[in-house]
């Protein structure tokens, strides 16, 4: 039995009689089905992203028809069509394989795991299907977690969930009447975590960034995190062969990325990579500004 997915923004009249009819003319052996982007499970993880639709495995399909995204979902197409060309799934219109820099960052995220760099494992979905799946995402991350809303920067944004109730806690509309969409990540036990600069093809500057707050688990300058700039030398070769290969899978000449070392284990978890980073200016502290100037002079030479 073939299998035919339509996507659409919503239900409804028209949209149910478009399926109906169309199911009626397809060939012997082949099946239709209508969905939702709301019904979309996301389980992100290195190497291995799986995805469910309405409690089926997203390879159950041959095909998969976007017929109506809108802006509110057309993030979550695109990252879709990604996952479906890394899956070999045919899906139309083929344009939504080419988001280049518009997504978010659970576009890059999914890239980063489809590239097999060491991400934390993730879940993702809707906002509006977050209280309803609310087990599932316990059951596979576990107590605590952490809550990254999409859109944020700089530690705003990230709560740590301890019970199911707290999902109640994330607002489902931001100050500017959005619709606020989260990553769902298991909570690591985190003793150091890095920022490297990786311009070109190489890390040129890499700092250590330390928690002050004992009552405090996001390690952000802007939260007050304290940060000490290390010499390039010492930068072991596993953190620059992740942060190279991390900015090299998002197409990023000038790339922010976080590392973290998980506490007893010793294992490196790639936390994010950011287009245009944000940096230190004061050029007594960090040689940022100055590396940034050296790679520009390169590359117009």
């Amino acid at each position: 039995m073939k299998k035919i997915l339509i996507f659409v923004d919503k239900l409804g009249p028209k949209k149910e009689l478009f399926a109906e009819e169309i199911a009626k003319k397809l060939d012997k052996g082949k099946q239709l089905v209508l969905a939702r982007f709301t019904d979309l499970y996301f389980d992100i993880d290195a190497g291995n992203t799986s995805i469910s639709v309405l409690g089926m495995p997203i390879t159950d399909f041959d095909l998969v028809y976007f017929r109506r995204a809108g802006d509110k979902f057309s993030v979550a197409s695109a990252t879709l069509a990604l996952c479906l060309a890394q899956k070999s799934i045919k899906f139309i219109d083929t344009t939504w394989g080419e988001i280049g820099p518009l997504g978010s960052k659970f576009t890059s995220l999914v890239k980063l795991a489809i590239a097999g760099l060491p991400i934390i494992h993730t879940i993702f979905v809707q906002q509006s299907r977050i209280q309803d799946l609310g087990d599932d995402i316990i059951k596979s991350l576990g107590l605590p977690l952490v809550a990254k809303e999409v859109s944020t920067q700089r530690g705003k944004g990230v709560f740590k969930i301890t019970a199911k109730k707290d999902f109640s806690k994330l607002l489902p509309i931001d100050s500017e009447g959005r619709t606020n969409q989260f990553l769902f990540q298991k909570f690591a036990d985190i003793k150091e975590e890095y920022r490297l600069l990786v311009l070109g093809d190489h890390v040129r500057v890499w700092e250590r960034k330390t928690v002050t707050d004992p009552a405090e688990f996001r390690h952000n300058i802007a939260l007050g995190a304290s940060e000490e700039f290390l010499d390039i030398k010492d930068i072991p070769p596993e953190f620059e062969k992740i942060a190279v290969s991390a900015a090299k899978a998002l197409k990023l000449e000038v790339a922010g990325v976080d590392i973290a070392v998980e506490r007893g284990t010793g294992k490196l978890f790639l936390i994010e990579v950011n287009r245009g980073p944000g940096i230190t200016y004061d050029m007594n502290v960090s040689p940022e500004l100055a590396e940034i100037a050296e790679y520009l002079n390169r590359i117009v030479n």
